[in-house]
């Protein structure tokens, strides 16, 4: 299979470009909105990145991910990370690579679900719902997308990450033809992007709400709401025409020149004739270029209905049948597809009257009409009965949490630890991979609640917890076992490395300065290290690493001990 064939016009698996797409956006009468902010430096690199991704230099963009990554690796920055993951994606899915992407989105949930990190888990399952639809896959595609809807429902703060998750979720839930869902979510699209000030997110909503009207518009008039339908082709035009312009990454893509298309169509199928003819057929050969397939229909339907309003029928019949001619190259049988077939059916009866190839193929595309609507209904009634049933396991999901979290810190509890090590330990054992535990003690904590108050010794445990998650790797574990005391697991790492970790852990305790304390009041950390041995228990290993917290306290705290062999009697 061809999986270029899958490209379509929505826009935000990373923002595609062209070079002559600027110029193409004057004839949308864009708005300038001068309100818009810049994003946050942080992003800059990553929006050029998405840029590139889908603007003929998906390749390179991959290779410069992978190393970008492994920096952000070593630095902990989880969402500097995210966002790569995301620009991995968009390049994959750019280059047909769908397996890969795929792979991407399924790491992005990996890592943040360890870290309680909704959006990011939910940005993830969205864009593997995607990669799975494109691949044919919709059972799985559901689930992801329903866990992508439900972790969406529970996150009310706007950002930027937030913002294209929701898009992602919207251009999946269109791909399903699942219209009145993606609306809503656009709505909160829309919603983050004002609260933000964002000219990204504004275009997003813009041009994909433009897109899912001029679907829903072809749904709508397949089933012969025609009153309807114009009414969502009105929405098409003014969702467009509400978008930003004057923004260069944008002006550099070619979304500005699919919009072009996706409204001239959507004025020919408001009666428009020879005033869109020309525009369409200016910018149709470079939108078919980009192999965007469904775009490349709609322009080519466009202009099927423009000359049929002219009374221009034999143009009409071959634009027609060139929209048909791009339809049967797609993997599946989309809205624009059939609403290709049924014009060109119309045409075909128009021009050559009750002849008998004309009437079997205008049967054929009445019958794909009634099946797509019925699969339709279906579709909508079974992803509602998914996320009533994602909702009860998530909130299964939150009960089991609450039982293995620290309500102070949100970091683990010790119940996590004596659930979570034995199972390490297992798998240790099964893989010949090395496991470390630490204990980790808070030098002196009590002088903190003595002399600046209780109140400040949990904000200083809650501001404690944060360090260690992020200067820890996410397949580490960390939890807090008691008081002042923590426990870090540490998978695949021997002593040695183990040792690494924990002491630059300890070092960057030290240097810093803690928001709850006063400026010149320092925090130090002991801790003992153990690595496990062939038949050890959860309980001999914690033993071992207590046993070497208590020598390092003995030796003047402030510094981390090591105890790599087994107590004596634990053989």
């Amino acid at each position: 299979m061809n999986h270029s064939n899958h490209r379509h016009a929505a826009r935000d698996v990373g923002p595609p470009g062209a070079q002559e797409g600027a110029r193409a956006g004057a004839h949308m009468g864009a708005r300038q909105i001068p309100q818009m902010r810049a994003r946050p430096p942080e992003l800059a690199d990553v929006t050029g990145l998405l840029i590139r991704a889908q603007s003929g230099s998906a390749r390179e963009v991959v290779a410069e991910v992978d190393d970008l990554l492994a920096e952000a690796r070593r630095g902990h920055a989880h969402d500097r990370a995210q966002w790569l993951r995301f620009v991995r994606f968009a390049a994959h899915h750019e280059l047909g690579e769908l397996a890969r992407a795929d792979d991407a989105a399924t790491e992005m949930i990996r890592l943040a679900e360890p870290r309680d990190d909704r959006t990011w888990e939910a940005f993830g399952h969205a864009l593997r719902g995607m990669a799975l639809l494109l691949r044919s896959r919709f059972e799985p595609a559901y689930d992801e997308l329903a866990r992508a809807v439900v972790l969406l429902e529970e996150i009310s703060e706007p950002g930027y990450a937030i913002g294209h998750a929701i898009n992602a979720a919207v251009l999946a839930l269109a791909r399903l033809d699942l219209y009145e869902l993606a609306v809503t979510w656009l709505e909160r699209l829309r919603a983050v992007s004002a609260a933000l000030s964002d000219a990204m997110l504004a275009t997003l909503y813009a041009y994909n709400s433009g897109w899912l009207e001029l679907n829903w518009a072809c749904e709508l008039e397949l089933i012969g709401e025609t009153d309807a339908a114009g009414a969502h082709y009105r929405a098409t035009l003014a969702a467009f025409e509400a978008a930003p312009s004057g923004v260069d990454a944008i002006d550099r893509s070619y979304w500005p020149r699919e919009v072009v298309v996706q409204a001239g169509a959507a004025r020919a199928m408001l009666g428009a004739g020879a005033e869109v003819v020309q525009e369409l057929r200016a910018h149709l050969d470079a939108v078919a270029a980009t192999e965007r397939q469904e775009a490349t229909i709609v322009g080519y339907l466009g202009l099927a209905r423009a000359h049929a309003n002219e009374g221009e029928t034999d143009q009409a019949v071959e634009c027609a049948a060139q929209a048909c001619a791009v339809g049967d190259t797609l993997p599946r049988l989309n809205v624009v597809a059939v609403r290709a077939y049924w014009e060109y059916a119309e045409l075909l009866r128009r021009v050559h009257g009750p002849e008998p190839t004309g009437q079997a193929y205008a049967r054929l595309t009445s019958r794909l009409v009634r099946d797509r609507w019925n699969e339709r209904r279906a579709r909508v009634t079974s992803f509602d009965e998914r996320l009533t049933a994602e909702r009860l396991r998530d909130e299964l999901r939150r009960r089991a949490a609450a039982y293995l979290t620290d309500p102070l810190t949100g970091l683990g509890n010790r119940r996590l630890i004596e659930i979570r090590l034995p199972e390490l330990l297992v798998e240790s054992a099964a893989t010949g991979h090395p496991l470390a535990v630490a204990f980790v003690d808070v030098d002196d904590f009590k002088s903190v609640n003595d002399e600046l108050s209780h109140l400040v010794g949990d904000d200083l445990l809650r501001e404690l917890a944060q360090e260690m998650r992020a200067a820890l790797s996410p397949d580490d574990a960390v939890a807090r076992f008691g008081g002042e005391e923590f426990v870090i697991v540490l998978p695949s790492r021997d002593a040695e490395q183990a040792f690494d970790v924990v002491d630059a852990l300890r070092r960057r305790i030290e240097e810093r300065v803690w928001n709850c304390l006063p400026h010149d009041r320092r925090i130090r950390i002991t801790a003992g290290l153990a690595q496990s041995w062939h038949g050890a228990t959860r309980t001999q290993l914690l033993a071992a690493a207590d046993e070497a917290l208590l020598r390092a306290k003995r030796q003047g705290k402030n510094r981390v001990e090591v105890r790599a062999s087994p107590l004596a009697g634990d053989l």
